[in-house]
C-alpha cells in the first residue's frame, strides 16, 4: 500500500467580487493527481468583504481532500499565509503549494510540481511560468534574466533535468543570485518542501511589496536545488491585488509601495551575505527607489497629504540615515528630471 503524501494548498482571501474564490478552488480540486495525494486546502479569510463560506459551499470535491477555513482581522496577504503555515503539522504535510484566490491552476500543475520535487531529496523549491489576464506574453518571456539565459549572454545557466521536458534545475548559489536579480516566481506558481522548512514565513513588515519575494530568496538560499518548469501552468486573474494596484503616482499606496521596496532591499543587505555584482545591483536599486520615494512624498505633501507614518517608522528603524538623506534624494530626482535622465 502506497503511503499518503499531503500537500497543503494555502489561499489568502480578500476579495470584493463573488465567484473568484470558487474558481480558484475548482482549479485546485480539478488537479490530475494520483490517489495517494491528499490536498489540505487552508483558506484564511483576511477580513474579506465577500463571505468565503458562500464561495466554498458551491464547490464539490473528492472526500479524500479537505478544506479548512481560518478567519482573522485584515493583516495583508503575507500575514494570512503565515497564519495558514502556522496551522500546518510538518510531520503530516510534505509540500506546500500557494494559490492566490484570484488565480487558477491548470490541471497538471501539482502533478508536475510534485513529480519534479520527488526526483531528489535535494529538490526543495519549485516554480513554473505563468500568464496574466492582461498580457499576451508569459512571465518568462518578459524576464530579462530568462532572456539572457536563453541567448547565452550570461553564465552559469540552469541545467535541464534529465528525462523531463521543460524542467530545469539551479543549485542554491545560482538560484539565490537569480532571485536577487529578479522576481522570478509569482506566488501561485510556488510549491516547496514544507517538511524541510516548517519555520519559513513571510515578512509581515513588507505588506505592500516584497513579502513573498523575501521568502523565495530565503528558501532558495537554504535549498539544495531549485527547479522550475517553463510551461505556463498558472493563470493569474483579476482580483484585489495590493502590488499591482499601486502604480499610479497620484495614489498614496504607490508612495507606500516604494517605501516598502526600500525596506525590502535594506533587509536583503542586512540578512544575507551578498557578493558582487549582486550587491552593486541592489545598491543601485536602493538609490533609485529612494529618489522616487522622496519625490512622491514631496508631491503628496504639496497636495496636503500626510505621509504614512508606519512606513516611515519602519524605514527609520532600519536605517535612520536614509530618512535624513531624503532631501538629497529629492534633489537628485529633480536633477534627473531636468536633465531628461528619467527612465522610471
Amino acid at each position: 500500500m502506497k503511503s499518503v503524501t499531503v500537500v497543503a494548498v494555502v489561499i489568502p482571501f480578500y476579495q470584493r467580487e463573488k465567484g473568484i474564490l470558487k474558481r480558484a478552488l475548482q482549479s485546485a480540486f480539478a488537479q490530475d493527481i494520483s490517489d495517494d495525494i491528499r490536498l489540505q486546502v487552508v483558506i484564511v479569510d483576511d477580513g474579506s468583504p465577500v463571505s468565503p463560506p458562500d464561495e466554498i459551499a458551491g464547490v464539490t470535491f473528492d472526500p479524500r481532500h479537505r478544506i479548512e477555513l481560518i478567519t482573522q482581522k485584515n493583516g495583508g496577504p503575507g500575514a494570512a499565509r503565515n497564519r495558514a503555515l502556522a496551522s500546518l503539522d510538518p510531520a503530516e504535510v510534505s509540500f506546500v503549494a500557494f494559490l492566490d484566490s484570484d488565480d487558477e491552476w491548470k490541471t497538471d500543475h501539482l502533478r508536475k510540481a510534485i513529480a519534479t520535487l520527488s526526483i531528489s531529496p535535494e529538490y526543495d523549491f519549485y516554480f513554473c511560468n505563468h500568464t496574466r489576464f492582461n498580457s499576451t506574453r508569459s512571465w518568462f518571456e518578459e524576464s530579462e534574466i530568462f532572456q539572457k539565459w536563453t541567448k547565452g549572454e550570461v553564465s552559469p545557466v540552469p541545467n535541464p533535468v534529465s528525462g523531463l521536458q521543460n524542467i530545469y534545475e539551479m543549485p542554491s548559489r545560482l538560484a539565490f543570485s537569480a532571485f536577487l536579480t529578479e522576481y522570478l516566481s509569482q506566488t501561485s506558481t510556488v510549491v516547496y518542501r514544507f517538511s524541510k522548512f516548517p519555520e519559513a514565513r513571510f515578512d509581515a513588515d513588507l505588506r505592500s511589496a516584497g513579502e513573498d519575494h523575501m521568502l523565495w530568496i530565503t528558501l532558495v538560499r537554504k535549498a539544495g536545488v531549485a527547479v522550475f518548469s517553463t510551461e505556463c501552468n498558472v493563470l493569474c486573474g483579476q482580483g484585489v491585488n495590493i502590488y499591482f494596484s499601486a502604480f499610479d503616482w497620484d495614489l498614496p499606496q504607490t508612495v507606500d509601495r516604494y517605501g516598502y521596496l526600500i525596506v525590502f532591499l535594506t533587509k536583503l543587505t542586512r540578512n544575507f551575505d551578498i557578493e558582487q555584482p549582486d550587491r552593486k545591483v541592489i545598491e543601485a536599486r536602493l538609490a533609485k527607489f529612494s529618489k522616487v520615494y522622496a519625490y512622491l512624498l514631496a508631491r503628496g505633501l504639496a497636495k496636503g497629504r500626510a505621509p504614512n507614518r508606519m512606513v516611515l517608522s519602519k524605514l527609520f528603524r532600519l536605517d535612520p540615515t536614509r530618512i535624513l538623506r531624503l532631501p538629497l534624494s529629492l534633489a537628485q530626482m529633480l536633477k534627473d528630471k531636468r536633465s531628461g535622465n528619467w527612465d522610471w
